[in-house]
């Protein structure tokens, strides 16, 4: 994410409304009102998804920070949040954010590489990594968190490889050389050929009972929902 910076001036904005939206750098951030009721904030973020800010949910994929501050949710409050996120695809939540977290959001910035992955180059990064291009064989890109790739994924991909099994591997086209999430290794992912590199949808690989899968990217709010129950 972006600097302690932006971050605080999110949250100094003066707003009347339960669910202020701000984009930042990075997608979006959903700052969520400390002295409102969470029926209200419920009702806003819906009305907010549904209607008045329909627009900016449809497209590419958008990571979404959802800023509490120190406001306290409860697991049932957190699923409902998630819920209402559940029908846009392209809005990926990432976090919810605590006062004190906003604090740490600096170190885990995601890295944006614009260009080519080629042959004998190594991507590695603290965080997420998002390439606009491809990645060629003999490429290799590793990440702590979640690899991006808005093209065609050829060479190596390792996400999570500090333990993050809830990591994920997307990208327009599937053609690796390798897939690894935390220790787990595929060559070919157990998944339609077709599917995959028929396809102009984003997908994605995740770990599914501790194999690797792969899916559409419409589908990973619904996965990871599931996961945090």
């Amino acid at each position: 994410m972006e600097s302690m910076t932006a971050w605080e001036n999110a949250r100094s904005l003066p707003s009347k409304s339960p669910v202020t939206i701000k984009g930042v750098r990075d997608g979006l951030l959903f700052l969520l009102q400390e002295n409102v009721a969470f029926e209200d904030i419920l009702q806003d973020l819906e009305n907010k998804l549904k209607g008045s800010h329909q627009k900016l949910l449809v497209g590419p994929i958008v990571h979404v920070w959802i800023v509490i501050g120190k406001r306290v949710l409860t697991e049932e409050q957190e699923q409902q949040i998630r819920n209402c996120f559940s029908s846009h695809g392209n809005l990926i939540i990432q976090k919810f954010v605590t006062e004190e977290e906003t604090k740490e959001s600096a170190h885990s910035t995601p890295l944006v590489y614009k260009g080519t992955v080629r042959s004998g180059q190594i991507l590695q990064h603290e965080g997420d990594i998002i390439i606009i291009g491809d990645v060629n064989y003999g490429g290799e890109v590793a990440a702590t968190g979640d690899i991006f790739v808005m093209g065609t994924l050829r060479g190596t991909a390792h996400a999570g490889i500090k333990g993050n099994r809830k990591a994920i591997i997307a990208a327009v086209y599937f053609r690796p050389t390798q897939l690894r999430i935390c220790e787990v290794i595929s060559r070919s992912p157990d998944t339609n050929q077709q599917t995959i590199y028929g396809s102009t949808e984003m997908e994605f690989a995740y770990l599914r009972d501790g194999q690797m899968a792969v899916d559409r990217m419409t589908y990973l709010n619904l996965i990871r929902n599931k996961e945090s129950k």
